[in-house]
């Protein structure tokens, strides 16, 4: 039997393996295998996305959460820091005794500048100094409350008077308890004939606590001198009995100056003032 194709062509097909045919699948044309095919990519893809988004988020507040974490870190340090200073301005405190005895001890000296600043250092004066004051009326002025239930300040205001047979001379500064020294003073001397009025009065004023609180306090009491020249010598020395506060102002001096001026004024005019009519 004769093929009739070229012969080389058909020589070479002789000499040539014929191939086999592959096997069809059986879901190729299955179109749920297809569906689930494409259902899974989305799938995979959706979750893709999603986790990212997740991971995005946790990756957000985590960073979110790890700089608070270092700026509060920094904060804390920063504010250590302070404390530390803060600390050391504060404590140890002195005892209430301690500072009383300090207080004492400037008293003391302010009595001696009064002496030098109104010429009486002289041996042969032998007037008896009479002494009342308080805290100074000062925004720096800062009071504290002690463990004997005793209020106390920094800032003093003393007023020092000395009573002859015909003047009335007196000192008064004010004085920073935290130095020891005095910030300011004036010196005064008039006769008793000029002075026109004593006034004891009860005022409010705002004090400042250590502890940066403010009060008002409602019996603060003040003694003041008035003369006829328009002079006025006025001293914060207490608070009254009704006073806001519970405690006890730490006095200087006490009120038997206020008696003694007093006392002196009623005593010159009986004498003198008839003869100055």
């Amino acid at each position: 039997m004769s093929i009739s194709i070229n012969r080389s062509k058909a020589v070479g097909k002789y000499f040539t393996s014929t191939p086999k045919k592959p096997v069809q699948p059986d879901n190729l044309n299955d179109k749920k295998s297809i569906y689930i095919g494409w259902g899974m990519i989305i799938f995979a893809l959706l979750s893709f996305i999603f986790l990212s988004i997740i991971s995005f988020v946790i990756r957000y507040f985590g960073i979110k959460k790890l700089r608070k974490a270092l700026v509060d870190k920094e904060n804390y340090e920063r504010d250590f820091e302070q404390y530390k200073k803060d600390y050391a301005r504060a404590e140890p405190k002195p005892s209430d005794e301690q500072i009383d005895e300090w207080m004492d001890d400037d008293i003391d000296n302010i009595i001696e500048e009064s002496l030098r600043k109104l010429d009486l250092e002289d041996g042969d004066y032998t007037a008896k100094p009479f002494i009342i004051g308080g805290p100074a009326d000062l925004d720096d002025t800062r009071y504290a409350l002690g463990k004997d239930g005793k209020i106390r300040y920094s800032h003093l205001n003393v007023l020092i008077v000395y009573l002859t047979d015909h003047n009335i001379l007196t000192y008064e500064c004010v004085h920073t308890l935290i130095h020891g020294h005095t910030l300011s003073d004036i010196t005064q001397e008039f006769p008793y004939k000029e002075i026109t009025n004593l006034q004891i009065k009860t005022v409010n004023k705002k004090i400042s606590f250590v502890n940066d609180k403010t009060d008002y306090e409602k019996g603060v009491q003040q003694f003041a001198i008035y003369t006829s020249g328009g002079n006025v010598i006025e001293v914060t020395y207490s608070f009254s009995h009704d006073a806001y506060h519970q405690g006890e102002l730490v006095n200087i001096g006490s009120q038997q100056t206020i008696k003694a001026v007093r006392k002196k004024l009623e005593e010159y005019k009986k004498r003198y003032q008839k003869y100055e009519r």
